[in-house]
């Protein structure tokens, strides 16, 4: 297509209303503010239930216990799980599908995720949290 204008017309400038720029800057301003006071709420440490039976359930599910300062024990000796797992493995014993963590109300919930993260890399299906909440410190 051809253009027919002028040559020497001036360029049209379009002057466009810059209210609307500045309503959407202060909406993500807002926003951004908004979801930083959510995310800084969801970091503050979880307490689990406490628990109102008396029975543990299963007898035959393998007993982990996590003490508040986040050592793990196994039959009162203290340990790791890839440590508690090679134990499992040397004796023969195929990895338990089901596994309690005991653990004292006041643990923070900080020192059950490394715990928990490597359980599931050693493909644990199901882990029970027990607390205690009986003034025995574990």
């Amino acid at each position: 297509m051809f253009d027919l204008q002028p040559e020497n017309r001036k360029p049209a400038h379009l002057e466009g209303n810059i209210l609307p720029v500045i309503n959407m800057t202060f909406l993500l301003l807002l926003f951004f503010i908004v979801v930083g006071t959510f995310s800084e709420s969801l970091n503050r440490d979880i307490s689990p239930p406490q628990s109102l039976s008396e029975a543990l359930g299963e007898a035959s599910a393998v007993e982990l216990e996590l003490t508040r300062e986040g050592r793990l024990l196994w039959e009162g000796e203290e340990t790791t799980v890839p440590a508690w797992a090679e134990g499992f493995r040397a004796e023969g014993m195929a990895l338990p599908e089901k596994i309690r963590l005991r653990a004292d109300a006041n643990t923070p919930a900080a020192q059950f995720i490394p715990v928990l993260e490597d359980l599931k890399f050693l493909r644990v299906a199901r882990v029970s949290l027990v607390t205690v909440n009986d003034g025995n410190v574990l």
